[in-house]
């Protein structure tokens, strides 16, 4: 299918020496450049780039041994860490390398190491274009698996074997990332099971929660909250509201139920303190590396470095409590690239591609870290200032209308109320989204229905780049079409497609403003249109939330709501992949260990020390400095502290060992 060859196209960048190269070897992974710039969370290909080459049938030397087989009509790429065998064309097939190789640093970083052996093997991966497809590549291999969707990773074949099983191409890069992290897993330990359910499936979807910019050609994982399906903020916090679950329900039994070991995941690894001590965890559960009894262990190691259940249940929930997904996915179908939002606009039963902004224009913003926690795009100067939480708040967004010009409809909408039953969840599956479609302006346009009394929206929507059109059945509103002007038509033509929406919530009504042009060059076109609203409509329009619109066009749009988030530092300079990319972060680590390992003998100057470079951690640059030549000043005084603080001589040797290796 044309979107599945078109999936991640900007990031084939393949040395010619390679791509010449006759399938008949695998170039050794020493041999190989994977050349990414990671800084904190997000990795971005660089100039110089990352090399992927053909292997034909050539069987390259992996984790897998020969438990992977050739197949008929698939061939095997190779990156520096990954074999891939795939039925797909060769930009796909090399877009996936280059995907995972981006990936790589963060699994390293997640599990605590590499695998041993990794410079003379590759991790195994077979991801077929569909279902018998990959039936068929099992089939060659000696596996079965009765697949409903995406993937599994076998422990006897230490291979993900996967196929996409819907459109959405962030879902198929999802399950890449996924399984690819249960592929790690599998390969440093041996086993999958070693460890509780809730951590081999919560942090394999929370490493997975991806938000991929092909223009910068920049992957940023363990996304808390972003807006494609599937959306595990929102569903684990559906889920949470649903049943009283706690933190030990989802360690002991709630393992498998994805969202909630997506929140438990994010709530340990989200925290420079906890962060450190599932550090600890997760080292000493892959020290005993026990398939029996990992469910007990587990509890006991985290009771011991969290506290009793009672207090990790009251933090949880206390955490949770102060969470809101920014995005609801209502109704297929949304891709996102950076802060540009994708749509499927051909919902079924001629609805309204729509996801929910949580994100009220009554309410005051706050910069917040873990609302929209991926690199913010410069602001669309078509779309003119906005601010919620004022007296006549103003929203907007920027719609594309490239993929299908004149065609469909697209843009806001507001007062959202989507009923009191929950969503069902967004399937997937669809028709070919590249197939004919009938054109706008054949059938009459209707919001969504609401699922209870009062329910959907006012849209406000650019109809096939030439009228304005403003649908409030919803609010009792009457429907308008106003014809655009043809100077605005023709700059929307000439600049690219692309139209500005601006709307202030003025104390009459709605201020609506649309651009389109040229800004760099000064040429740009406005029109403007006011409509009415009563005071209980405005209330409606201020207070609940708004959404993202489009139908019958494969419409971009990007939405710009006053969410006070702040740019991300230059994200050209490497950092350690953390979320709060700390230079003193391995320092730190040492420290929590090395008090571990001492208990109650740990001398107050540790102590002391692990607390202020603990305290740096969210600071910023200056304070995560100056943290980190406080640590290179003291440990020598902390490390004498330690000879003499009365701790075992094995325990002493050990804490030492450890601040040794993080001062040098």
């Amino acid at each position: 299918m044309k979107s599945v060859v078109r999936l991640l196209a900007a990031l084939v960048f393949v040395s010619a020496a390679w791509s010449a190269a006759a399938a008949t070897e695998a170039p050794s992974p020493d041999r190989m450049a994977a050349d990414i710039i990671v800084s904190g969370r997000t990795s971005t290909v660089t100039v110089r780039n990352v090399e992927t080459a053909a292997c034909g049938n050539t069987i390259p030397r992996t984790f897998s041994g020969d438990a992977v087989k050739n197949t008929p009509g698939f061939s095997w790429w190779v990156s520096k860490h990954w074999a891939l065998k795939t039925d797909y064309p060769e930009d796909t097939a090399r877009s996936y390398l280059v995907l995972l190789e981006m990936a790589y640093p963060h699994y390293v970083e997640l599990f605590g190491r590499e695998i041993p052996g990794i410079g003379e093997k590759r991790l195994a991966v077979c991801y077929a274009s569909e279902k018998e497809g990959l039936r068929k590549a099992m089939r060659s291999d000696g596996a079965t698996w009765d697949f409903k969707g995406g993937g599994i990773t076998l422990e006897n074949w230490k291979c993900a074997y996967e196929y996409p099983s819907g459109t959405l191409q962030y879902h198929q890069r999802y399950i890449l990332l996924h399984e690819c992290t249960h592929l790690y897993q599998l390969c440093l330990l041996g086993s999958s099971y070693t460890v509780p359910g809730w951590y081999t499936e919560g942090v394999a979807d929370g490493l997975a929660n991806h938000v991929y910019d092909p223009k910068a050609r920049r992957l940023t994982v363990w996304v808390l909250d972003k807006a494609t399906t599937r959306n595990y903020l929102d569903s684990g916090l559906a889920g949470l509201k649903q049943s009283a679950t706690t933190a030990e329900m989802i360690h002991d039994t709630k393992g498998n139920e994805r969202g909630l070991a997506f929140l438990l995941a994010h709530y340990l690894m989200d925290d420079p303190d906890r962060a450190q001590k599932l550090r600890i965890w997760r080292d000493e559960m892959f020290r005993q590396n026990l398939k029996d009894r990992n469910l007990s262990e587990s509890s006991r190691v985290m009771v011991g470095l969290f506290g009793p259940w009672r207090k990790i249940n009251e933090d949880f929930q206390a955490w949770t409590a102060g969470l809101r997904n920014t995005f609801h996915y209502a109704q297929w179908g949304w891709e996102q690239d950076g802060d540009l939002i994708w749509s499927y606009g051909y919902a079924d039963g001629g609805l309204v591609s729509e996801t929910d902004i949580n994100l009220p224009p009554k309410d005051t913003p706050a910069y917040n870290p873990f609302v929209m926690d991926y690199p913010l795009c410069e602001m669309s100067p078509l779309v003119g200032p906005v601010a919620r939480g004022t007296a006549e708040p103003t929203v907007g967004c920027l719609i594309d209308f490239t993929r299908t010009p004149g065609e469909g409809r697209a843009g806001l909408g507001l007062g959202v109320i989507s009923g009191e039953e929950p969503a069902a969840a967004p399937k997937d599956t669809k028709p070919n989204p590249d197939a004919p479609q009938v054109k706008s302006g054949v059938r009459v346009f209707t919001v969504n229905p609401g699922r209870a009394s009062g329910g959907g929206y006012l849209a406000i929507l650019v109809n096939q780049e030439k009228e304005l059109v403003i649908e409030g059945t919803p609010l009792r509103l009457e429907r308008k079409v106003v014809s655009l002007p043809v100077a605005l038509r023709s700059a929307i033509v000439d600049g690219g497609h692309l139209v500005g929406m601006t709307v202030r919530i003025a104390a009459a009504g709605l201020e609506i403003t649309l651009r389109a042009g040229d800004p760099k060059a000064g040429r740009t076109e406005e029109f403007k249109h006011s409509v009415a609203l009563t005071a209980e409509q405005r209330e409606r329009v201020l207070s609940r939330p708004g959404a993202i619109l489009s139908r019958e066009g494969r419409h971009g749009v990007t939405p710009y709501f006053d969410d006070r988030r702040r740019p991300e530092p230059d994200l050209s300079v490497p950092a350690p992949p953390n979320r709060w990319r700390n230079p003193g972060d391995r320092q730190l680590a040492a420290l929590y260990r090395a008090a571990w390992v001492l208990g109650a003998k740990t001398p107050p100057s540790l102590t002391a020390l692990k607390e202020a470079m603990l305290q740096a951690v969210d600071k910023g640059p200056e304070a995560q400095k100056d943290a980190l030549a406080q640590f290179q000043k003291d440990i020598a005084t902390v490390l004498g502290d330690v000879e003499k603080s009365g701790a075992t001589a094995d325990a002493a040797a050990k804490a030492a060992a450890e601040l040794k290796s993080a001062a040098k």
